[in-house]
C-alpha cells in the first residue's frame, strides 16, 4: 500500500514538472546573470519645490524643467519651471479628449525640442514643437490602429512601441505621420502554445527606452527580474537577469475553464517599476515587494547598468518613489514625493 502511494506521488510530481516545462516561456536564449553590483551607495533626496499635480517624469533642459503631470494641473500636462526665476512660466498640451489633448497620458518625453505624450486610452500621440511657437502650427497628433503598452521616440520619422496585443513580437517600429506599423522585431525564444497572447502581454509587461543616440533600446520587465538590450542596427539582443533571482512563474495559474491567467496579489513580486536612460547609463527602479503590499509598485532602489549590460552601481534611496527621471549628463535624479507633494532630487 505504501509503495502504491509513493508511486502515485512520484507520477504527480513528474507530471507537474512536465506541465511546467511545456508552459515555459524563454524570453531570450542569449542571456547572462548578474550576481551583484560593484558599488552600493546611500542617497538622501532634497526638496526642490512644492507641486500641486502629480509629476511622473521631469525633463531637464539648460534653462529649466519640463514637468510631465498626470493629474493635469490647470488642465495642462506639461509645465515649464524656469531655473532663473524659480517659477513656472508656461504650460503645454491640454488635458482632455479633444484634438491635440490627452485624456489618459502615459508615456512622454522631449526630443529635438518637441514635447510628446502617448494617450493610452485613445491610443494616440500628441506632440508640441517648442521651436516653432511663432512660426505657424506647432501641435500635432497621430492615432494608432492598435493599442500599445508603451512607446518611445526612435528617430525623426519613427516611434518604437511594445505590448501590442495582436502580436507575438516584442516591438514594433511605427511611422510617426501615419501610425502604421513599419516592422516588427524581438521574438521570444520559446512560447508555450497554451499561453494566450493576452496573457503574454500581461505577464511580460515592460517599460522601454531608446538610447538618446538612437543606437540601442532597453526594456525592463515588470514581473521578471530581467532587462533586455537591443542593438537597433541589427536587432541583436542580450538578456540580463538577477541578482535577486525572483521567480514569478507560480503566478501563472489555470482556471476551471482550462485557461491560464496571471494571479495577482499574494507572493507575486514586483521587479522593475520605472526606467530612465542617458547616453552613458541605464537606470532602473527596483521594488521586490510582494503584490499584496499596498505600495508594492513603488521602489527605494535604483540599479545602474551601462549599455553593454554590465552592472555599475546600486543606488539606495531614503524613501519610496513611484517614478523618476535622470538629467542627460547623468548627474541628477528627479522624482516626486507623493505624500509631501514635493518635487525632489539627488545629486550623484
Amino acid at each position: 500500500m505504501e509503495k502504491i502511494k509513493l508511486i502515485t506521488i512520484l507520477i504527480l510530481v513528474l507530471n507537474s514538472c512536465v506541465q511546467k516545462k511545456e508552459r515555459e516561456v524563454i524570453i531570450n536564449e542569449n542571456s547572462k546573470r548578474v550576481a551583484s553590483f560593484p558599488k552600493s551607495n546611500d542617497y538622501k533626496f532634497d526638496k526642490l519645490l512644492e507641486f500641486e499635480g502629480t509629476p511622473y517624469k521631469i525633463f531637464e533642459v539648460d534653462s529649466g524643467l519640463f514637468v510631465f503631470d498626470l493629474k493635469g494641473w490647470n488642465n495642462k500636462i506639461f509645465h515649464f519651471y524656469d531655473f532663473k526665476s524659480k517659477d513656472f512660466k508656461e504650460s503645454f498640451i491640454g488635458k482632455g479628449s479633444g484634438p491635440y489633448e490627452t485624456f489618459a497620458p502615459f508615456s512622454s518625453g522631449i526630443k529635438n525640442q518637441v514635447l510628446w505624450v502617448m494617450d493610452k486610452s485613445i491610443s494616440k500621440v500628441v506632440s508640441y514643437d517648442l521651436s516653432n511657437v511663432n512660426g505657424g502650427e506647432n501641435r500635432y497628433e497621430v492615432k494608432f490602429n492598435d493599442y500599445f503598452n508603451d512607446i518611445d521616440i526612435f528617430n525623426e520619422d519613427e516611434f518604437i512601441g511594445n505590448g501590442l496585443l495582436t502580436s507575438m513580437n516584442k516591438f514594433q517600429r511605427i511611422d510617426k505621420l501615419t501610425g502604421e506599423i513599419i516592422q516588427e522585431f524581438g521574438s521570444f525564444t520559446k512560447i508555450s502554445d497554451d499561453i494566450p497572447n493576452e496573457l503574454l502581454r500581461d505577464y511580460f509587461q515592460a517599460k522601454i527606452a531608446v538610447k538618446p543616440d538612437e543606437k540601442k533600446l532597453v526594456t525592463a520587465y515588470r514581473w521578471h527580474e530581467s532587462i533586455e538590450i537591443f542593438d537597433l542596427a541589427d536587432f541583436e539582443s542580450i538578456l540580463i537577469q538577477g541578482p535577486e533571482n525572483i521567480d514569478n512563474d507560480f503566478a501563472l495559474t489555470q482556471g476551471e475553464n482550462g485557461k491560464f491567467h496571471l494571479e495577482r496579489g499574494g507572493d507575486l513580486q514586483h521587479t522593475y517599476t520605472d526606467l530612465a536612460v542617458t547616453d552613458d547609463f541605464i537606470y532602473i527602479s527596483f521594488s521586490g515587494e510582494h503584490d499584496k503590499i499596498t505600495d508594492s509598485f513603488m521602489a527605494n532602489t535604483i540599479l545602474v547598468y551601462n549599455w553593454n549590460g554590465e552592472p555599475i552601481s546600486k543606488i539606495n534611496l531614503d524613501r519610496k518613489i513611484m517614478s523618476f527621471s535622470v538629467s542627460s549628463d547623468s548627474k541628477r535624479i528627479y522624482s516626486f514625493d507623493v505624500d509631501k507633494g514635493e518635487i525632489i532630487y539627488i545629486d550623484l
